[in-house]
């Protein structure tokens, strides 16, 4: 099997990928049909994402290949980026062990999940924390799910991050 190691490649957003997830890495190059350039091109949007950002610093980026999907973010202390397993769902709260650790003082330990589903997308649930899920100011009940869309504006507690959305149909 071809993996990102057998090639000399010095774009950042590959290297990130590679030394993060090497899983997903491989993944990646099985969707593409093993051609780097469509590999570049699906994880591109993890280095547009800052200048994308609008109200805030701060983004998650979700980028589905239509077999897989993973997200990005820099909410995470500590790293430029990181890049998230391939999953159908990602915890986000001030645990170590949630997918997305964000260490806020308004963030509860287990705040929200993002999910995926094939029939209706990538949504975001509140999950019953103390300072509350917002999407676009709209404030979500607990464990009331909302759809995310490209460009929507999240707000856990009192942290606020833009949520970007890229779909790749591969084959």
């Amino acid at each position: 099997m071809i993996n990102l190691n057998s090639f000399s490649i010095s774009a950042p957003h590959l290297r990130i990928v590679r030394e993060q997830n090497p899983l997903l890495s491989d993944s990646l190059l099985n969707d593409c049909d093993y051609k780097v350039d469509k590999v570049a091109a699906v994880i591109e949007p993890l280095l547009n994402a800052p200048e994308r950002c609008r109200v805030t610093s701060l983004y998650v980026q979700a980028v589905s290949t239509g077999r897989h999907t993973f997200l990005a973010t820099n909410v995470v202390p500590d790293r430029l980026t990181q890049v998230t397993a391939i999953a159908s769902n990602w915890s986000i709260g001030r645990s170590p062990t949630c997918a997305i650790p964000i260490r806020h003082r308004t963030v509860s330990r287990c705040h929200a999940l993002i999910e995926y589903d094939s029939s209706r997308g990538l949504y975001i649930r509140d999950m019953g924390s103390s300072n509350g899920t917002w999407v676009n100011q709209h404030r979500l009940m607990p464990t009331e799910y909302k759809v995310l869309n490209d460009g929507d504006l999240i707000q856990l507690g009192k942290l606020q991050m833009e949520f970007f959305l890229r779909v790749f149909q591969m084959r």
